[in-house]
């Protein structure tokens, strides 16, 4: 039995996967499994995994997202720890020997994660690389609940212990924020440590139209919290919706910048329901439907009120 078994979940990534594999292949920890669960891929992302034969094991399934193809590679694996990583994001070569040491030696750490450079689909170094979780190593459950705190899955590794007791990744998100109810579901099953270094590239793609996407997911998420965690999840609430309208603000911005003011005010409907007694939201709404001309010339206006 391996010790780390490595979950890839791949919808679509003929393109990307290579590049996931290849980072996986280079670790200097050797005693581990990568399972690939292709996820209903309509394009040359099954030619691509048959051409690896039998160092990975592909599970092919239907369309399901990304938190049913995560539950399926660790039903598929069999490693002692897990670690996860999407198609189109990398590790650098000592990934899992950091990670893997850390839970060795810690008995009751239930997960542990790494650091990670943001960088966009030609691999460049994002300029904003700021994490507001950068100030905290174990988070206790009070912290995870009193602001939202977010780990991308391709920085974590976990006991297949915790991934039990907490069964997986919940399926009804769909679309997004499972990482996010994930991780507060595993912290009730044990602490978790980070590894300070830099060991993940995650990749970052253009905002529009996934950050529109994931506003029905994210009040899905809303829901789950406070079903779960009741009033002592009112920070978490609080301050997820404010980060939500935050992205909502930016990338109408961006849209606006970009000539798309149809496009940015389907953006500022979304702040608009957050903030419906700002008057600045309805003014940045109204100006969706100015001349291009007139949007632009007025464009410094509209950053002074960000």
């Amino acid at each position: 039995m391996p010790k780390v078994s490595v979950i890839i979940p791949v919808y679509n990534g003929a393109a990307t996967i290579g590049r996931a594999l290849a980072s996986a292949f280079a670790q200097t920890f050797t005693d581990y499994e990568v399972v690939v669960v292709n996820d209903g891929s309509t394009d040359a992302t099954s030619s691509v995994l048959a051409g690896y034969g039998d160092r990975i094991r592909v599970v092919t399934q239907a369309n399901r997202g990304l938190p049913a193809a995560r539950n399926s590679g660790i039903r598929a694996s069999s490693g002692e720890y897990v670690a996860f990583i999407d198609d189109d994001d990398e590790w650098l070569p000592q990934m899992l020997e950091r990670c893997a040491a850390v839970l060795d030696e810690d008995a009751e750490c239930g997960l542990v994660y790494a650091g990670a450079l943001k960088v966009d689909l030609a691999g460049r170094p994002m300029p904003d690389q700021g994490s507001e979780n950068d100030d905290i190593d174990s988070p206790t459950m009070e912290q995870m609940l009193a602001r939202p705190w977010v780990v991308v899955p391709s920085r974590v590794m976990v006991r297949r212990t915790i991934l039990d007791r907490c069964e997986g990744f919940d399926e009804r998100c769909v679309v997004a924020c499972e990482d996010v109810f994930f991780l507060l579901r595993a912290r009730e099953c044990g602490y978790f440590r980070r590894v300070p270094e830099i060991l993940v590239r995650k990749s970052t793609r253009p905002l529009y139209p996934k950050a529109l996407k994931r506003e029905q997911a994210g009040e899905l998420l809303v829901r789950l919290v406070r079903e779960r965690y009741g009033a002592s999840a009112a920070g978490f609430i609080r301050g997820y919706r404010q980060a939500r309208m935050r992205v909502m603000k930016h990338t109408a911005r961006i849209l606006m910048e970009e000539g798309r003011p149809r496009d940015a005010r389907r953006c500022l409907a979304r702040v608009i329901a957050y903030q419906p007694a700002s008057p600045k939201a309805y003014r940045r709404y109204l100006r969706t439907f100015l001349p291009v001309r007139a949007i632009r010339a007025t464009s410094n206006s509209e950053d002074s009120e960000a």
